[in-house]
């Protein structure tokens, strides 16, 4: 990894998208776009691959959904780098596995909701302090449903897979036991507005602990040009901008108890995530 200075930001081309442009077309999340975007495009383009790859590897495919071998400009505790694709992952999978790994002993699970094609929790489970916990993940769309279960047993991995939808704050098709860790994971931006529910929908599964791995609109600076462009960002792409106050209402309301650290990693220097664990208060 090499670090580099402000200036050099436009290296990044989402940085250079939003400098360059006077007005931004806002990408608009709604599901239908959602759907196109991850059920028919990125996941079920994969899953079309891999139906009809006889040598499934979890590893191979991932390693090009990440971009190992690319270099681009990401975002590490206030200071700007560029580096491979590889080397980004694994700086968040520490990040995950270094901010989970204290709950893993009191915990009966580990469930990833929002889980994509399964490229966090598949690789937390590869490390030996997960070995034996049971693992459950919730996904929005049927193609990421799929290409976890098919990964998982190539991998001989034992998970049990449903799905999650944030937005009207359903999950189906798993029953999850209490006690667990929830973890998300660059998931909540597709909701743009999630509901002040939210806290209580994850709550009635009486979690040992929720852990948010994500970026957070309003963590973002209003003094610094880094912070606006990160706001604009967020607006152009119509993700969620709602996420922190949600829960700090929650807090004010002693139903849940939050820790924060903010705006720690990015793999997109304009959406760095950070990272709310909280507890329900019982």
């Amino acid at each position: 990894m090499k670090q580099i200075n402000f200036n050099e930001l436009p290296v990044s081309k989402e940085v250079r998208e939003i400098i360059s442009s006077r007005e931004c077309r806002i990408k608009y999340k709604t599901k239908k776009e959602v759907l196109r975007e991850y059920q028919d495009e990125k996941w079920g383009e994969l899953l079309a691959d891999v139906k009809i790859d006889n040598n499934i590897s979890f590893d191979r495919y991932h390693r090009i959904m990440e971009s190992f071998s690319e270099e681009n400009c990401f975002f590490l505790n206030d200071r700007f780098y560029v580096g491979t694709g590889e080397e980004i992952f694994k700086a968040h999978l520490k990040l995950y596995i270094e901010t989970i790994k204290p709950y893993i002993s009191k915990a009966s699970c580990l469930v990833e909701l929002g889980a994509g094609y399964g490229s966090k929790i598949l690789n937390i489970s590869q490390y030996k302090e997960f070995d034996s916990i049971p693992l459950y993940a919730g996904e929005f769309t049927n193609s990421g449903i799929e290409l976890i279960s098919i990964f998982a047993k190539t991998m001989g991995i034992d998970i049990k897979t449903g799905y999650c939808d944030f937005g009207e704050m359903i999950i189906d098709g798993i029953n999850i036991p209490e006690n667990s860790i929830i973890f998300t994971s660059y998931a909540t931006p597709y909701v743009p507005e999630i509901s002040n529910d939210f806290i209580k929908f994850l709550s009635k599964l009486n979690p040992l602990i929720v852990i948010h791995f994500e970026p957070c609109y309003e963590h973002y600076q209003l003094d610094t040009i880094h912070g606006l462009m990160c706001r604009e960002y967020i607006k152009s792409n119509d993700y969620n901008k709602n996420l922190v106050s949600v829960l700090q209402n929650g807090e004010v309301n002693n139903e849940i108890s939050i820790n924060t650290n903010k705006n720690v990693i990015g793999s997109n220097p304009l959406l760095p995530i950070s990272i709310l664990s909280w507890k329900p208060v019982y």
